[in-house]
């Protein structure tokens, strides 16, 4: 399944979940709403207006009487108003819409009234009559057949308020379970929607990591110009299309970087021959075998021996670098002394320096003879990192400066080491053998110390390039140093030049087979492991493996 249709059956879901939720909680508050208006309008106004009735029955009693004994026109006028009262009352009764028992009981009310009205009605004065009333024996004994009918009144208006709060609490009752039972189910679909966006989530976050993951990872790689890496995805996904897609990219990549290592090889290799006539043509030249040469001859004859001479490294480099990514390279580990190597080849270039009147400090910190000093290595190969490290220095020193070599035993990886080694702590294990070369020259800008160990990666400042040569010594270091599961990289100086640092696994984890004994002869828990069985292709014995 796409992801994109994960995505939308996932929300369409929780969208469905919620428009239900929303759905029933609306019918919740329309139910609630109702039941509040029936509490506030019919049930509120019931109980006033029964409230009303009993009140006005009891004045209606009293001034009947005392209007009927008294003959007093003042109590027969309040009489009056109470009877209209009493009316009003009864009409409001009428407009409410009861149902049930408060509906009987209304109509009890009406009957109770009807009756009182027609045995008080004929004694009921004239509000137009002026001063007293004469008392009547037969009024009195009207009032006396009347009373039935207001305790007949007064008890249907009780009953009346009685079965209205019975209603009000039942309806109360009703409504208070009805929000108990929404809020249970808004508890529910919210622990619904809760669980339904993280299993979602989890879906996705399966579905796009994993694959987004493997993508990131082959970039860096192709980056890194290691264009045979491929993504193993199978999915019929987005990320499964764009797999393939990534594969095939990488895979004419890789044709294209196996097609410039071949022309660049054989074109290198071309040019050695011609190269080398010319340069033993400028040597015969120099050496007079033709005739003797003028000073200005021999002047320009240098000149031209020495840009040969560069375009012999530069080709040389460029055949070098060829072999190194085509995995070609052949390497010879044995155990090596780091310390001695250095030494040699500073004292190579002892002419150089003095030439260019600079000075070089050696450090070892190394033990002589014990284990850090000795490490399982191709002594050749190390020494083409030493020389492209020293000579990078010697480039970049002002007259006068000085150059600082240090070798030194490592228990643990350093501190500092770039990204791209942030797993080799983990891939190679102690001891470690440092070796580090500073200068006091004009630095290299930190956007530029990850840069300059890539091919033809060249260093400008104020928009002038810094040094000679195409840019592959360094390149090359590189390779070789990580073939040997090591880290090469660059950090600022302490007096604001370049220092450069290597650093070299005593046991490289690639070459497990050739970890043989560095010291022969100990007994205790860091006894040697067996020394691995000579390569009879070699007559001295030694083992080549590839890198």
């Amino acid at each position: 399944m796409k992801i994109s249709t994960r995505i939308a059956a996932g929300l369409g879901l929780l969208l469905a979940l919620v428009v239900t939720t929303a759905a029933y909680q609306l019918s919740v508050i329309q139910k609630l709403e109702g039941v509040s208006r029936e509490l506030s309008g019919i049930r509120l106004e019931a109980s006033r207006a029964a409230v009303a009735l009993l009140q006005e029955g009891e004045i209606i009693r009293e001034f009947a009487a005392k209007a009927l004994l008294l003959g007093d026109p003042d109590y027969a006028a309040e009489w009056i108003r109470a009877e209209e009262r009493l009316d009003k009352g009864l009409e409001r009764l009428v407009e409410l819409r009861l149902v049930g028992a408060e509906a009987q009981d209304r109509v009890d009310i009406m009957e109770a009234r009807s009756e009182w009205g027609e045995i008080m009605a004929p004694f009921l004065p004239d509000p137009g009559t002026p001063g007293p009333t004469p008392v009547s024996a037969e009024a009195l004994d009207a009032l006396d057949r009347a009373d039935p009918a207001l305790l007949a009144l007064r008890s249907a208006t009780e009953r009346l308020l009685a079965d209205n709060d019975a209603r009000v609490t039942q309806e109360a009752a009703l409504a208070a379970g009805t929000a108990a039972q929404a809020r249970w189910i808004a508890w529910v679909a919210t622990g619904l929607s809760v669980a339904g966006a993280m299993v979602l989530g989890g879906i996705l976050w399966v579905s796009i990591s994993g694959p987004l993951r493997r993508l990131t990872e082959g970039t860096r790689e192709l980056a890194r110009g290691r264009f045979e890496h491929r993504i193993e995805d199978r999915s019929r996904s987005e990320f499964g299309t764009l797999a393939r897609d990534f594969n095939l990219m990488a895979e004419r990549l890789d044709e294209l970087e196996e097609l410039k290592r071949d022309f660049v090889s054989h074109v290198s290799h071309e040019l050695k021959g011609p190269l080398a006539a010319v340069q033993e043509t400028i040597l015969v030249l120099l050496e007079e075998i033709p005739g003797p040469l003028t000073d200005r001859q021999r002047y320009l004859l240098e000149l031209s021996q020495g840009s040969a001479s560069r375009l012999s490294r530069m080709i040389s480099d460029l055949l070098e670098i060829s072999r190194l990514e085509a995995g070609a390279t052949l390497y010879n580990p044995t155990p090596v002394h780091l310390a001695d190597i250095v030494r040699r080849h500073l004292a190579e270039v002892e002419p150089l320096v003095e030439e260019r009147r600079l000075s070089v400090t050696l450090e070892d910190r190394t033990n002589d003879g014990a284990l850090g000093d000795r490490a399982l290595a191709d002594g050749d190969r190390l020494h083409d990192v030493v020389a492209n490290l020293v000579g990078n220095a010697v480039k970049f020193s002002p007259p006068q400066g000085t150059i600082h070599v240090r070798v030194e035993d490592c228990g643990e990886v350093p501190a500092g080491l770039p990204p791209r080694y942030r797993e080799l702590d983990a891939r190679e294990s102690a001891p470690f053998l440092l070796f580090a070369v500073e200068d006091e020259g004009p630095g290299i800008p930190e956007e530029h110390r990850e840069g300059i160990f890539e091919k033809f990666h060249q260093v400008s400042l104020n928009g002038r390039k810094q040094g000679q040569g195409v840019g592959l010594g360094l390149a090359i270091s590189r390779r070789i140093v990580e073939a040997h599961g090591g880290a090469v990289w660059a950090e600022e100086g302490r007096n604001g030049g370049a220092r450069l640092q290597v650093l070299l696994p005593v046991y490289p984890s690639r070459w497990p087979e050739l970890a043989g004994s560095l010291e022969p002869g100990s007994s205790d828990e860091s006894a040697p492991l067996p020394v691995p069985a000579a390569d009879p292709s070699r007559a001295d014995g030694s083992t080549t493996v590839h890198a």
